[in-house]
């Protein structure tokens, strides 16, 4: 019997943990922290954030770490100045591809929504 209520107690400990306590989990996905130092970049990620990342799993999660332009940069995703070579471009109108337009099965992404994506790429400081 103290071995069932230690393992539900245990279990029920466990899952209320937000981070792995023993490890540098909080420091490394703590809280979002953007460079707000550039708007379009803020807007740009809230963009990102709820028209991209949610129906991904996999690498486009990768997308939410990346927490400023330099990151984006860093990672290729985007090319400064260059929406139209910059990957992140392609995947939302599948450039080269024969599916939809991003997001897949969703609405997508307003035009208002899109251009500030582009206008973003193309005024990376």
């Amino acid at each position: 019997m103290k071995q069932i209520i230690f393992l539900t107690l245990s279990s029920f400990l466990i899952g209320c943990q937000d981070f792995n306590s023993n490890s540098s989990d909080r420091v490394k996905y703590g809280p979002v922290v953007l460079d707000e130092s550039d708007p379009n970049f803020a807007r740009s990620y809230n963009i990102i954030t709820t028209k991209c990342i949610n129906c991904h799993s996999g690498y486009h999660n990768n997308w939410a770490s990346l927490k400023d332009n330099a990151a984006w940069l860093n990672e290729m995703v985007v090319l400064r100045g260059d929406p139209n070579n910059s990957m992140f471009i392609q995947r939302i109108i599948n450039y080269g591809g024969t599916s939809s337009n991003m997001p897949f099965g969703g609405s997508p992404l307003s035009g208002s929504d899109y251009q500030h994506l582009v206008k973003w790429i193309e005024e990376i400081p």
